[in-house]
């Protein structure tokens, strides 16, 4: 990128967005997680701490 380039709209994780069930180490319910450890562990606890929790309504373009 330039000193030109702007971002306009900066993707931020929610906690909703790092379910379990979205992750690729996911292997269901009886088996579970295959890691030892959350691979999204400092993006919950980021997503946390700045309070981006659950999405509002309408926040796509498409769901208005």
């Amino acid at each position: 990128m330039t000193e030109d380039t702007q971002i306009l709209d900066k993707f931020e994780y929610h906690l909703e967005d790092c379910r379990c069930c979205y992750c690729s180490n996911y292997l269901g319910k009886k088996r579970g997680c295959k890691l030892k450890k959350c691979c999204c562990e400092d993006i919950k606890q980021d997503a946390i701490k700045h309070g981006r929790i659950k999405r509002k309504k309408g926040w796509d373009k498409w769901d208005k």
